[in-house]
């Protein structure tokens, strides 16, 4: 498998298992919390596509 698909369905695992976490706790109903999914889901997924990118970045400019 390509790594950057490797990357990209990690970034995905752990957007939707952080979308989870936080949402799973919260009093309110079940579309809310749908959509609340989908909120943490995406925030966390672009959160960590821009760490991604700012390592991909670094290690290119100072690796040997």
């Amino acid at each position: 498998m390509n790594p950057a698909i490797g990357a990209l369905l990690a970034i995905l695992a752990v957007s939707a298992l952080g979308g989870w976490l936080l949402c799973r706790n919260k009093p309110v109903e079940k579309p809310v919390k749908a959509m609340l999914f989908v909120g943490y889901f995406w925030g966390l997924a672009f959160s960590l596509l821009i760490l991604a990118v700012l390592a991909y970045l670094g290690w290119q400019r100072y690796a040997i």
